[in-house]
Protein backbone atom coordinates (compact mmCIF):
# COMPACT_ATOMS: atom_id res chain seq x y z
CA UNK A 1 0.00 0.00 0.00
CA UNK A 2 2.89 2.41 0.80
CA UNK A 3 3.55 3.07 -2.76
CA UNK A 4 -0.54 4.11 -3.42
CA UNK A 5 -2.91 6.55 -2.03
CA UNK A 6 -6.47 7.30 -2.28
CA UNK A 7 -6.41 9.65 -4.72
CA UNK A 8 -4.18 7.74 -6.76
CA UNK A 9 -6.81 4.96 -6.91
CA UNK A 10 -9.79 6.97 -7.79
CA UNK A 11 -7.80 8.13 -10.92
CA UNK A 12 -7.33 4.59 -11.72
CA UNK A 13 -11.39 4.00 -12.13
CA UNK A 14 -13.12 2.86 -14.61
CA UNK A 15 -16.30 4.44 -16.26
CA UNK A 16 -19.08 4.87 -14.26
CA UNK A 17 -23.40 4.20 -15.67
CA UNK A 18 -25.56 6.46 -13.79
CA UNK A 19 -29.07 4.60 -13.96
CA UNK A 20 -32.10 6.12 -15.06
CA UNK A 21 -34.88 5.64 -12.86
CA UNK A 22 -37.55 6.30 -15.19
CA UNK A 23 -36.55 3.56 -17.59
CA UNK A 24 -34.52 0.17 -16.90
CA UNK A 25 -32.63 0.47 -20.29
CA UNK A 26 -31.52 4.16 -19.44
CA UNK A 27 -28.43 5.67 -18.32
CA UNK A 28 -25.78 8.11 -18.46
CA UNK A 29 -22.24 7.79 -18.95
CA UNK A 30 -19.54 9.59 -17.52
CA UNK A 31 -15.82 8.55 -18.86
CA UNK A 32 -12.83 8.52 -16.05
CA UNK A 33 -11.74 12.07 -17.82
CA UNK A 34 -15.05 13.45 -17.27
CA UNK A 35 -14.92 12.70 -13.10
CA UNK A 36 -11.73 13.94 -12.92
CA UNK A 37 -12.71 16.96 -14.28
CA UNK A 38 -15.51 17.57 -12.14
CA UNK A 39 -13.08 16.82 -8.91
CA UNK A 40 -11.03 19.61 -10.32
CA UNK A 41 -13.39 22.01 -10.32
CA UNK A 42 -15.10 21.01 -7.00
CA UNK A 43 -11.91 21.08 -5.53
CA UNK A 44 -10.65 24.20 -6.68
CA UNK A 45 -14.31 25.67 -5.90
CA UNK A 46 -14.02 23.85 -2.27
CA UNK A 47 -10.92 25.78 -1.64
CA UNK A 48 -12.07 29.12 -3.29
CA UNK A 49 -14.73 28.48 0.12
CA UNK A 50 -11.64 28.62 2.24
CA UNK A 51 -11.86 25.00 2.72
CA UNK A 52 -9.30 23.39 4.18
CA UNK A 53 -7.13 20.62 5.57
CA UNK A 54 -9.09 18.90 8.35
CA UNK A 55 -12.30 20.78 7.55
CA UNK A 56 -15.90 19.30 7.39
CA UNK A 57 -18.34 19.14 3.89
CA UNK A 58 -21.67 17.40 5.08
CA UNK A 59 -22.79 15.54 1.76
CA UNK A 60 -26.77 14.59 1.51
CA UNK A 61 -26.56 13.04 -1.64
CA UNK A 62 -27.72 10.18 -3.70
CA UNK A 63 -25.19 7.92 -5.80
CA UNK A 64 -24.14 10.35 -8.40
CA UNK A 65 -20.98 10.94 -10.13
CA UNK A 66 -21.47 14.69 -7.90
CA UNK A 67 -20.61 12.26 -4.86
CA UNK A 68 -17.61 10.88 -6.60
CA UNK A 69 -16.09 13.59 -7.44
CA UNK A 70 -16.46 15.60 -4.08
CA UNK A 71 -14.93 12.31 -2.63
CA UNK A 72 -11.67 12.31 -4.65
CA UNK A 73 -11.68 16.04 -4.25
CA UNK A 74 -11.93 15.27 -0.53
CA UNK A 75 -9.21 12.99 -0.63
CA UNK A 76 -6.71 15.08 -2.26
CA UNK A 77 -7.55 18.65 0.26
CA UNK A 78 -7.58 16.53 3.18
CA UNK A 79 -10.84 17.56 4.22
CA UNK A 80 -13.85 15.63 5.96
CA UNK A 81 -16.61 14.11 4.23
CA UNK A 82 -19.52 13.36 6.72
CA UNK A 83 -22.16 11.00 5.51
CA UNK A 84 -25.92 11.81 5.83
CA UNK A 85 -28.69 9.46 4.24
CA UNK A 86 -31.14 11.25 1.89
CA UNK A 87 -33.34 9.41 4.08
CA UNK A 88 -32.52 11.87 6.92
CA UNK A 89 -34.97 14.60 7.94
CA UNK A 90 -34.48 17.49 10.62
CA UNK A 91 -33.69 16.37 13.92
CA UNK A 92 -31.24 13.91 12.50
CA UNK A 93 -29.53 16.20 10.09
CA UNK A 94 -29.17 19.14 12.66
CA UNK A 95 -27.64 16.03 14.92
CA UNK A 96 -25.03 14.87 13.16
CA UNK A 97 -24.16 18.40 10.86
CA UNK A 98 -24.03 19.96 14.28
CA UNK A 99 -21.85 17.34 16.20
CA UNK A 100 -19.44 17.06 13.36
CA UNK A 101 -19.01 20.75 12.99
CA UNK A 102 -19.32 20.52 9.15
CA UNK A 103 -18.99 23.97 7.67
CA UNK A 104 -20.70 23.44 4.77
CA UNK A 105 -23.90 21.16 3.56
CA UNK A 106 -23.88 19.40 -0.02
CA UNK A 107 -27.85 18.75 -1.16
CA UNK A 108 -29.78 17.94 -4.29
CA UNK A 109 -33.14 19.73 -3.95
CA UNK A 110 -34.44 18.19 -6.78
CA UNK A 111 -34.04 14.35 -5.80
CA UNK A 112 -37.33 12.16 -5.24
CA UNK A 113 -39.33 15.15 -4.60
CA UNK A 114 -38.13 15.72 -0.87
CA UNK A 115 -38.94 19.36 0.50
CA UNK A 116 -35.16 20.11 1.50
CA UNK A 117 -36.33 23.42 1.71
CA UNK A 118 -38.61 22.84 4.46
CA UNK A 119 -36.51 20.45 6.28
CA UNK A 120 -33.64 22.92 6.70
CA UNK A 121 -36.15 26.12 7.37
CA UNK A 122 -37.35 23.55 10.72
CA UNK A 123 -33.88 24.01 12.04
CA UNK A 124 -32.81 26.34 14.51
CA UNK A 125 -29.57 28.02 13.31
CA UNK A 126 -28.15 28.25 16.55
CA UNK A 127 -28.13 24.39 16.65
CA UNK A 128 -25.38 24.33 13.72
CA UNK A 129 -23.55 27.16 14.79
CA UNK A 130 -20.78 26.40 12.92
CA UNK A 131 -22.57 25.57 9.09
CA UNK A 132 -21.61 28.24 6.86
CA UNK A 133 -23.30 27.52 3.54
CA UNK A 134 -25.17 25.33 1.70
CA UNK A 135 -24.22 23.64 -1.84
CA UNK A 136 -27.27 22.71 -4.48
CA UNK A 137 -26.88 20.30 -6.95
CA UNK A 138 -29.91 21.23 -9.78
CA UNK A 139 -30.64 24.87 -11.38
CA UNK A 140 -32.93 27.29 -10.03
CA UNK A 141 -33.21 29.84 -6.94
CA UNK A 142 -34.56 29.02 -3.40
CA UNK A 143 -34.79 30.49 0.06
CA UNK A 144 -32.79 28.98 1.53
CA UNK A 145 -32.29 29.31 5.60
CA UNK A 146 -28.45 29.53 5.15
CA UNK A 147 -26.08 31.39 2.34
CA UNK A 148 -26.41 28.70 -1.11
CA UNK A 149 -24.45 28.62 -3.98
CA UNK A 150 -25.00 25.88 -6.75
CA UNK A 151 -22.54 22.76 -7.44
CA UNK A 152 -22.27 24.37 -10.88
CA UNK A 153 -21.07 27.99 -10.05
CA UNK A 154 -18.73 26.11 -7.51
CA UNK A 155 -17.21 24.32 -10.17
CA UNK A 156 -16.43 27.07 -12.26
CA UNK A 157 -14.12 28.81 -10.13
CA UNK A 158 -11.18 27.17 -11.65
CA UNK A 159 -9.22 24.23 -11.65
CA UNK A 160 -7.22 22.18 -9.08
CA UNK A 161 -5.41 18.79 -9.23
CA UNK A 162 -3.02 19.71 -6.72
CA UNK A 163 -2.38 16.77 -4.38
CA UNK A 164 -2.15 17.28 -0.20
CA UNK A 165 -3.23 13.85 0.79
CA UNK A 166 -1.64 11.92 3.68
CA UNK A 167 -3.21 8.43 4.11
CA UNK A 168 -2.88 9.54 8.37
CA UNK A 169 -5.40 12.51 7.91
CA UNK A 170 -9.14 12.15 8.49
CA UNK A 171 -11.07 11.47 5.66
CA UNK A 172 -14.77 9.93 6.31
CA UNK A 173 -17.30 9.79 8.94
CA UNK A 174 -20.51 7.45 9.17
CA UNK A 175 -23.22 7.38 11.56
CA UNK A 176 -23.68 3.96 13.38
CA UNK A 177 -27.32 3.28 13.86
CA UNK A 178 -27.91 3.65 17.06
CA UNK A 179 -31.59 3.38 18.55
CA UNK A 180 -31.33 4.75 22.49
CA UNK A 181 -29.50 7.39 22.56
CA UNK A 182 -27.66 9.72 19.60
CA UNK A 183 -25.65 7.35 16.96
CA UNK A 184 -22.42 7.47 17.54
CA UNK A 185 -19.97 9.68 14.42
CA UNK A 186 -17.67 6.82 12.90
CA UNK A 187 -14.16 8.41 11.85
CA UNK A 188 -12.19 6.61 9.24
CA UNK A 189 -8.62 8.13 8.03
CA UNK A 190 -7.37 7.66 3.93
CA UNK A 191 -5.26 5.01 5.03
CA UNK A 192 -8.49 2.52 6.21
CA UNK A 193 -10.25 3.53 3.04
CA UNK A 194 -6.74 2.50 0.94
CA UNK A 195 -5.90 -0.42 2.14
CA UNK A 196 -9.59 -1.83 2.22
CA UNK A 197 -10.14 -0.38 -1.40
CA UNK A 198 -6.56 -2.90 -2.56
CA UNK A 199 -7.60 -5.81 -0.41
CA UNK A 200 -10.96 -6.25 -1.96
CA UNK A 201 -9.54 -5.77 -5.49
CA UNK A 202 -9.56 -9.39 -5.82
CA UNK A 203 -13.19 -10.23 -5.05
CA UNK A 204 -14.38 -7.52 -7.75
CA UNK A 205 -14.97 -8.09 -11.44
CA UNK A 206 -14.55 -5.13 -14.19
CA UNK A 207 -17.78 -3.64 -13.31
CA UNK A 208 -19.45 -3.41 -10.44
CA UNK A 209 -23.47 -2.45 -9.34
CA UNK A 210 -23.39 -0.04 -7.25
CA UNK A 211 -27.02 0.24 -5.68
CA UNK A 212 -26.70 0.71 -1.99
CA UNK A 213 -26.51 4.49 -1.07
CA UNK A 214 -22.62 5.41 -0.76
CA UNK A 215 -23.86 7.31 2.13
CA UNK A 216 -23.80 4.66 4.08
CA UNK A 217 -20.51 2.21 4.84
CA UNK A 218 -21.89 -0.73 2.91
CA UNK A 219 -22.79 0.99 -0.52
CA UNK A 220 -19.33 3.44 -0.03
CA UNK A 221 -17.12 -0.07 0.91
CA UNK A 222 -18.49 -1.33 -2.66
CA UNK A 223 -17.42 1.94 -4.51
CA UNK A 224 -14.16 1.59 -2.88
CA UNK A 225 -13.88 -1.96 -3.86
CA UNK A 226 -14.56 -0.87 -7.43
CA UNK A 227 -11.77 1.89 -7.59
CA UNK A 228 -9.57 -0.82 -6.41
CA UNK A 229 -10.07 -2.82 -9.06
CA UNK A 230 -10.09 -0.50 -11.54
CA UNK A 231 -13.22 -1.51 -12.16
CA UNK A 232 -16.78 0.49 -13.99
CA UNK A 233 -19.34 1.44 -11.91
CA UNK A 234 -22.83 1.42 -12.31
CA UNK A 235 -24.60 3.64 -9.49
CA UNK A 236 -28.40 3.53 -9.20
CA UNK A 237 -29.01 6.86 -6.82
CA UNK A 238 -32.57 4.85 -6.07
CA UNK A 239 -32.99 0.91 -5.91
CA UNK A 240 -34.90 -0.35 -8.73
CA UNK A 241 -35.32 -4.06 -9.10
CA UNK A 242 -36.18 -4.56 -12.78
CA UNK A 243 -33.14 -1.60 -13.43
CA UNK A 244 -30.71 -3.50 -11.64
CA UNK A 245 -31.28 -6.51 -13.35
CA UNK A 246 -31.75 -5.44 -16.90
CA UNK A 247 -28.38 -3.57 -15.99
CA UNK A 248 -26.66 -6.72 -14.67
CA UNK A 249 -27.63 -8.33 -18.43
CA UNK A 250 -26.84 -5.28 -20.18
CA UNK A 251 -23.10 -4.71 -18.87
CA UNK A 252 -22.46 -7.94 -17.96
CA UNK A 253 -21.96 -6.76 -14.36
CA UNK A 254 -19.30 -9.12 -12.45
CA UNK A 255 -20.09 -7.62 -8.95
CA UNK A 256 -22.77 -6.67 -6.72
CA UNK A 257 -23.40 -6.66 -3.37
CA UNK A 258 -26.59 -5.61 -1.46
CA UNK A 259 -29.23 -6.67 1.08
CA UNK A 260 -31.70 -9.87 0.98
CA UNK A 261 -34.58 -7.57 -0.49
CA UNK A 262 -32.59 -6.10 -2.87
CA UNK A 263 -31.66 -9.48 -3.84
CA UNK A 264 -34.61 -10.97 -3.86
CA UNK A 265 -36.41 -8.39 -6.17
CA UNK A 266 -33.77 -8.67 -8.79
CA UNK A 267 -34.20 -12.57 -8.86
CA UNK A 268 -38.23 -11.97 -9.00
CA UNK A 269 -37.11 -9.62 -12.04
CA UNK A 270 -34.82 -12.07 -13.54
CA UNK A 271 -37.07 -14.93 -13.47
CA UNK A 272 -40.00 -12.70 -15.28
CA UNK A 273 -38.16 -11.58 -17.37
CA UNK A 274 -35.96 -14.32 -18.30
CA UNK A 275 -32.85 -11.81 -17.83
CA UNK A 276 -29.41 -13.85 -17.93
CA UNK A 277 -27.42 -13.02 -14.59
CA UNK A 278 -24.32 -15.62 -15.44
CA UNK A 279 -22.12 -12.61 -15.23
CA UNK A 280 -22.14 -12.27 -11.56
CA UNK A 281 -19.71 -13.59 -9.68
CA UNK A 282 -20.50 -14.92 -5.74
CA UNK A 283 -23.28 -11.91 -4.60
CA UNK A 284 -22.56 -10.73 -0.69
CA UNK A 285 -26.01 -9.84 0.88
CA UNK A 286 -27.21 -8.09 4.51
CA UNK A 287 -29.66 -10.16 5.86
CA UNK A 288 -32.69 -7.72 7.51
CA UNK A 289 -36.17 -9.84 6.72
CA UNK A 290 -35.83 -13.21 8.03
CA UNK A 291 -38.89 -14.02 5.93
CA UNK A 292 -36.18 -13.94 3.24
CA UNK A 293 -34.12 -17.33 4.86
CA UNK A 294 -34.44 -18.89 1.29
CA UNK A 295 -32.38 -15.94 -0.36
CA UNK A 296 -29.65 -18.48 -1.37
CA UNK A 297 -32.13 -20.79 -3.32
CA UNK A 298 -33.55 -17.81 -5.05
CA UNK A 299 -30.57 -16.58 -6.71
CA UNK A 300 -29.51 -20.40 -7.18
CA UNK A 301 -32.39 -20.29 -9.23
CA UNK A 302 -31.28 -17.59 -11.68
CA UNK A 303 -27.56 -19.15 -11.63
CA UNK A 304 -26.45 -16.62 -8.78
CA UNK A 305 -24.27 -17.18 -5.81
CA UNK A 306 -25.60 -15.63 -2.45
CA UNK A 307 -23.09 -15.74 -0.11
CA UNK A 308 -22.84 -14.09 3.58
CA UNK A 309 -20.65 -11.44 4.89
CA UNK A 310 -19.95 -9.58 7.69
CA UNK A 311 -18.92 -5.89 7.93
CA UNK A 312 -19.82 -2.15 10.39
CA UNK A 313 -19.39 1.05 10.34
CA UNK A 314 -16.05 0.86 12.70
CA UNK A 315 -14.70 -1.93 9.94
CA UNK A 316 -16.18 -1.03 7.07
CA UNK A 317 -18.59 -3.34 5.18
CA UNK A 318 -17.33 -6.48 3.48
CA UNK A 319 -14.72 -7.54 6.25
CA UNK A 320 -14.96 -11.05 5.94
CA UNK A 321 -17.40 -13.13 3.70
CA UNK A 322 -18.53 -16.87 2.76
CA UNK A 323 -16.45 -18.69 0.03
CA UNK A 324 -18.31 -20.46 -2.38
CA UNK A 325 -19.55 -23.95 -1.00
CA UNK A 326 -22.62 -25.86 0.54
CA UNK A 327 -25.55 -24.17 0.74
CA UNK A 328 -26.65 -24.86 4.08
CA UNK A 329 -23.13 -23.28 4.70
CA UNK A 330 -22.49 -20.51 2.13
CA UNK A 331 -25.07 -17.61 3.52
CA UNK A 332 -24.08 -18.14 7.27
CA UNK A 333 -23.03 -14.36 7.77
CA UNK A 334 -19.75 -13.70 8.44
CA UNK A 335 -16.70 -15.84 6.75
CA UNK A 336 -13.35 -15.48 5.83
CA UNK A 337 -11.65 -12.29 6.31
CA UNK A 338 -11.05 -10.79 3.54
CA UNK A 339 -7.76 -8.81 4.31
CA UNK A 340 -4.41 -11.04 4.94
CA UNK A 341 -3.35 -8.17 7.56
CA UNK A 342 -7.00 -8.64 9.99
CA UNK A 343 -7.12 -10.41 12.41
CA UNK A 344 -10.65 -12.02 14.48
CA UNK A 345 -10.89 -13.74 17.64
CA UNK A 346 -13.93 -14.73 20.12
CA UNK A 347 -13.77 -13.87 23.91
CA UNK A 348 -15.89 -14.31 26.93
CA UNK A 349 -17.98 -10.96 27.76
CA UNK A 350 -17.25 -11.34 31.66
CA UNK A 351 -13.43 -12.30 31.52
CA UNK A 352 -12.61 -10.98 28.23
CA UNK A 353 -9.97 -13.76 27.34
CA UNK A 354 -10.12 -15.20 23.98
CA UNK A 355 -12.01 -18.96 24.13
CA UNK A 356 -11.71 -22.17 22.13
CA UNK A 357 -12.55 -22.36 18.74
CA UNK A 358 -16.45 -23.42 18.30
CA UNK A 359 -17.17 -21.34 21.29
CA UNK A 360 -19.73 -18.82 21.48
CA UNK A 361 -18.47 -15.30 22.45
CA UNK A 362 -18.18 -11.72 21.73
CA UNK A 363 -16.24 -11.00 18.09
CA UNK A 364 -12.82 -8.86 18.34
CA UNK A 365 -11.43 -7.26 15.26
CA UNK A 366 -8.13 -6.03 14.20
CA UNK A 367 -6.85 -4.75 10.82
CA UNK A 368 -5.87 -2.02 8.20
CA UNK A 369 -9.74 -1.10 7.62
CA UNK A 370 -10.10 0.08 11.62
CA UNK A 371 -11.61 3.26 12.43
CA UNK A 372 -9.84 5.79 13.97
CA UNK A 373 -12.16 6.58 16.45
CA UNK A 374 -15.67 8.20 17.09
CA UNK A 375 -15.49 12.05 16.62
CA UNK A 376 -15.88 14.07 19.44
CA UNK A 377 -18.57 16.75 19.60
CA UNK A 378 -17.40 19.61 17.72
CA UNK A 379 -15.94 17.38 15.37
CA UNK A 380 -11.62 18.50 15.94
CA UNK A 381 -10.71 15.73 17.84
CA UNK A 382 -11.15 11.98 18.55
CA UNK A 383 -13.37 11.34 21.71
CA UNK A 384 -10.79 9.38 23.54
CA UNK A 385 -13.30 8.05 26.27
CA UNK A 386 -15.77 6.71 24.29
CA UNK A 387 -13.10 5.27 21.45
CA UNK A 388 -11.35 3.73 24.60
CA UNK A 389 -14.73 2.02 25.53
CA UNK A 390 -14.44 -0.19 22.40
CA UNK A 391 -10.93 -0.83 22.14
CA UNK A 392 -8.70 -3.42 23.71
CA UNK A 393 -4.95 -3.00 22.97
CA UNK A 394 -6.19 -2.61 19.01
CA UNK A 395 -8.56 -5.02 19.46
CA UNK A 396 -12.23 -3.62 18.41
CA UNK A 397 -15.07 -4.77 20.74
CA UNK A 398 -17.79 -5.66 17.95
CA UNK A 399 -20.89 -6.15 20.46
CA UNK A 400 -21.64 -8.97 18.47
CA UNK A 401 -21.66 -12.65 19.71
CA UNK A 402 -19.82 -15.28 17.47
CA UNK A 403 -18.07 -18.10 17.21
CA UNK A 404 -14.64 -19.08 15.22
CA UNK A 405 -15.77 -21.70 12.78
CA UNK A 406 -12.45 -22.10 10.66
CA UNK A 407 -8.93 -20.83 10.07
CA UNK A 408 -9.45 -16.96 9.77
CA UNK A 409 -13.16 -17.16 9.52
CA UNK A 410 -16.04 -17.08 12.27
CA UNK A 411 -19.71 -17.26 12.23
CA UNK A 412 -21.44 -13.87 12.99
CA UNK A 413 -24.50 -15.31 15.57
CA UNK A 414 -26.42 -11.76 16.68
CA UNK A 415 -25.86 -8.78 18.66
CA UNK A 416 -25.09 -9.05 22.09
CA UNK A 417 -27.37 -7.25 23.20
CA UNK A 418 -30.10 -9.12 21.68
CA UNK A 419 -28.93 -12.56 22.82
CA UNK A 420 -31.26 -14.15 25.49
CA UNK A 421 -30.48 -15.70 28.54
CA UNK A 422 -33.52 -18.29 28.72
CA UNK A 423 -33.87 -21.18 31.71
CA UNK A 424 -30.28 -19.92 32.86
CA UNK A 425 -28.59 -20.64 28.63
CA UNK A 426 -27.69 -18.18 25.98
CA UNK A 427 -29.93 -18.30 23.48
CA UNK A 428 -29.94 -16.79 19.91
CA UNK A 429 -33.12 -15.15 19.18
CA UNK A 430 -32.20 -16.33 15.28
CA UNK A 431 -32.94 -20.25 16.32
CA UNK A 432 -36.50 -19.32 17.67
CA UNK A 433 -37.24 -17.28 14.65
CA UNK A 434 -36.38 -19.84 12.59
CA UNK A 435 -38.68 -22.09 14.09
CA UNK A 436 -41.35 -19.62 13.84
CA UNK A 437 -41.55 -19.54 10.06
CA UNK A 438 -41.23 -23.03 9.61
CA UNK A 439 -45.06 -22.61 10.69
CA UNK A 440 -47.29 -22.33 7.86
CA UNK A 441 -49.03 -19.29 9.06
CA UNK A 442 -46.01 -17.39 9.68
CA UNK A 443 -43.93 -15.19 7.42
CA UNK A 444 -41.80 -13.38 9.09
CA UNK A 445 -40.35 -13.11 13.05
CA UNK A 446 -38.67 -11.42 15.92
CA UNK A 447 -37.82 -12.45 18.91
CA UNK A 448 -36.93 -10.71 22.13
CA UNK A 449 -36.63 -11.50 26.46
CA UNK A 450 -38.53 -9.57 29.00
CA UNK A 451 -37.96 -10.17 32.66
CA UNK A 452 -40.81 -11.94 34.67
CA UNK A 453 -41.18 -12.90 38.37
CA UNK A 454 -39.99 -16.85 37.56
CA UNK A 455 -37.14 -15.37 35.82
CA UNK A 456 -36.60 -13.91 31.91
CA UNK A 457 -38.70 -15.42 29.02
CA UNK A 458 -39.02 -14.85 25.68
CA UNK A 459 -41.86 -12.52 23.50
CA UNK A 460 -41.95 -13.47 19.55
CA UNK A 461 -43.60 -10.97 16.95
CA UNK A 462 -44.76 -12.25 14.36
CA UNK A 463 -46.55 -11.39 10.71
CA UNK A 464 -48.44 -13.48 9.54
CA UNK A 465 -48.52 -15.27 5.82
CA UNK A 466 -51.45 -13.90 3.01
CA UNK A 467 -53.20 -17.26 3.38
CA UNK A 468 -53.01 -17.71 7.18
CA UNK A 469 -56.70 -18.20 8.94
CA UNK A 470 -57.03 -16.22 12.15
CA UNK A 471 -54.07 -16.31 13.98
CA UNK A 472 -54.17 -19.22 16.82
CA UNK A 473 -51.09 -17.91 19.40
CA UNK A 474 -51.44 -21.33 21.13
CA UNK A 475 -51.87 -23.47 18.30
CA UNK A 476 -48.35 -21.75 17.30
CA UNK A 477 -46.87 -21.79 20.83
CA UNK A 478 -47.41 -25.65 20.88
CA UNK A 479 -45.92 -25.93 17.47
CA UNK A 480 -42.64 -24.19 19.16
CA UNK A 481 -43.04 -26.76 22.02
CA UNK A 482 -42.70 -29.21 19.56
CA UNK A 483 -39.17 -28.61 17.85
CA UNK A 484 -37.81 -26.72 20.93
CA UNK A 485 -36.73 -26.85 24.85
CA UNK A 486 -39.34 -25.52 26.88
CA UNK A 487 -37.55 -22.67 27.84
CA UNK A 488 -37.11 -21.53 24.55
CA UNK A 489 -40.93 -21.09 23.66
CA UNK A 490 -42.45 -17.81 23.93
CA UNK A 491 -44.37 -17.07 26.64
CA UNK A 492 -46.24 -14.94 24.68
CA UNK A 493 -46.62 -14.78 20.18
CA UNK A 494 -48.37 -11.47 19.05
CA UNK A 495 -49.57 -10.80 15.37
CA UNK A 496 -48.37 -7.27 14.23
CA UNK A 497 -49.29 -6.05 10.62
CA UNK A 498 -45.72 -5.26 10.44
CA UNK A 499 -42.45 -4.67 12.29
CA UNK A 500 -41.61 -1.05 14.05
CA UNK A 501 -38.12 -0.52 11.50
CA UNK A 502 -35.80 2.14 11.08
CA UNK A 503 -34.06 3.25 7.87
CA UNK A 504 -30.61 3.12 7.29
CA UNK A 505 -28.30 3.87 4.14
CA UNK A 506 -27.59 0.06 4.52
CA UNK A 507 -30.93 -1.14 4.63
CA UNK A 508 -34.26 -1.34 6.90
CA UNK A 509 -33.61 -2.31 10.24
CA UNK A 510 -35.62 -3.99 12.82
CA UNK A 511 -36.28 -1.84 15.77
CA UNK A 512 -35.73 -4.47 19.11
CA UNK A 513 -35.90 -1.55 21.75
CA UNK A 514 -39.71 -0.73 20.31
CA UNK A 515 -40.17 -4.39 20.50
CA UNK A 516 -39.04 -4.71 23.80
CA UNK A 517 -41.06 -2.43 25.23
CA UNK A 518 -44.22 -3.85 23.71
CA UNK A 519 -43.09 -7.02 25.21
CA UNK A 520 -43.12 -6.03 28.51
CA UNK A 521 -46.01 -4.01 28.00
CA UNK A 522 -47.76 -7.27 27.50
CA UNK A 523 -46.81 -8.39 31.07
CA UNK A 524 -48.03 -5.19 33.27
Amino acid sequence: MADRSLPDLFAGMGDVFVLDETSPAGEHRYGQDDIAAMADRAQAGLASLGVHEGDRVAVWLPNGVEYLALLWAAARLGIVIVSINTRFRSTEVADIVGRSGSRFLVLDPGFLGIDFESILRSIQPDDLPRLEGLITLGSGTRDWPWPATSFDALCSVGVDSSDRSNIDLPYIVFTTSGTTRAPKLVLHNQSSATAHALDLASWFGSSALVAVPLCGVFGYTVMLGAIGASANQILQPVFDGAAAAHAIERHGIETFHGSDEMIARIAEVATDAGLDLSSLGPVGYARFNNALEDIPERAAAVGVTAVGLYGMSEVLALFAHRPAGPVDRVAVPGGHLVSGNADARVTDPSTGQPVSDGTDGELQLRGPSLFAGYLADGGNEIDAVLTDEHLDDGWFRTGDLARLDAPRSFEYIARMGDVLRLGGFLVSPAEIEGRLIDHPAIEAAQVVSVDLVGGPKAVAFVTTTDDAADFDEQGVRQFCRDGLAGYKVPARIVALSEFPTTASANGTKIQKVKLRDHAASLFV
